[in-house]
């Protein structure tokens, strides 16, 4: 079962008190204690699923569908730990980033990868939840990712747009007060765009000796991890999908090991490499299909099939129809 920090969900409690909640009444609804989300140290983690369940009551409950970002834009850096901490001993923001996108697995399973567009760049969340059960933690992550930027490259950030894949689901102009940027929704990715010139620039206070042994702390996080191989190989999939570099070789680099041993391991787990793929693939295609809008193109591409020919060859062969059928319910 995925696990992530219970640092990520830090301000839970205060915005639930903000938007006239008691935090104790969503809580029990899931049989936790009162001071489940206090005196939290470090390394406390919580079910993944559970953290999104907590922000969808309080949404509920509270009617404000915005209630992610407002608990996410009030955190700090140090949600994000010895990574946080890392990034701010980092030379530029660039270095920054790729340390966040490199190590961010030692805190929740859902990655972030830095993309340069040319001008601009992009901090682009990954969401391992169902696609109709993105939305708050996909807002959440963003304002998160709002707090990073400030605090490596100074308050005065502001982003050049904020893209979601999701539907939106309150005022815009809650939005644009939080991320103050073009805000736009349903789009193919999750992601911050930001202006690729501050890449260079430079991290004040930066302290390289702590650096390099932030670093091996963080390396022995990792070699301490004992997380089952296949949930590995697919979210290493998932995230790589967009980029198309999900070939086994590539995974297999990850994972620090040979592209034969991580097939033998695969084996004795009764699953072989190409599996993981097509069930993957077909999981996506379907929940896009159902809860979004993007098209049979853009979904053959984000998967990574050469053309839509060859996507709707493969979706027929798993469902017996094509993916337009499909949507249309002639399933």
């Amino acid at each position: 079962m995925a696990e992530v920090r219970k640092m990520a969900l830090g301000g839970f409690i205060e915005t639930a008190r903000e938007l006239n909640v008691d935090p104790d009444r969503i809580f029990h609804e899931f049989d936790l204690d009162s001071n489940f989300l206090t005196n939290i140290e470090n390394d406390d983690m919580m079910d993944y699923e559970l953290a999104d369940n907590l922000v969808r009551s309080l949404s509920t409950i509270s009617g404000k569908h915005y209630c992610g970002m407002l608990m996410g834009i009030r955190q700090d850096i140090r949600f994000l730990g010895i990574i946080g901490y890392l990034m701010q001993q980092s030379n530029t923001v660039f270095e920054a980033l790729m340390a966040l996108s490199k190590y961010l697995s030692i805190h929740t399973p859902a990655p972030v990868k830095i993309e340069d567009y040319g001008r601009l760049s992009s901090i682009n969340y990954i969401n391992i939840l169902p696609f109709n059960r993105q939305s708050y933690t996909n807002e959440v992550a963003m304002a998160q990712a709002m707090v990073v930027m400030k605090a490596i490259c100074g308050n005065q950030f502001r982003p050049e747009a904020m893209h979601f894949n999701h539907t939106r689901m309150s005022d815009i102009t809650q939005y644009k007060k939080i991320f103050r940027s073009p805000i736009y929704f349903e789009q193919t990715r999750t992601e911050l765009i930001y202006d690729s010139a501050l890449n260079k620039q430079t991290i004040l206070k930066a302290d390289p000796l702590l650096k390099e042994i932030l670093i091996k702390q963080i390396e022995q996080i990792q070699t301490d991890e004992s997380d089952d191989i296949q949930n590995q190989i697919e979210n290493l999939i998932r995230r790589s999908l967009q980029s198309q570099r999900y070939q086994i070789e590539h995974i297999a680099n990850n994972l620090s090991m040979h592209p034969r041993t991580l097939q033998r391991k695969l084996k004795e787990a009764g699953i072989s490499y190409s599996e993981v793929v097509e069930n993957i693939r077909k999981e996506v295609a379907t929940e896009r299909l159902e809860n979004s809008n993007i098209t049979i193109m853009q979904l053959s591409d984000y998967l990574g099939y050469k053309d839509n020919t060859a996507f709707t060859r493969a979706f027929k062969k798993w469902f017996g129809v094509t993916p337009m059928q499909w949507r249309k319910g002639e399933k």
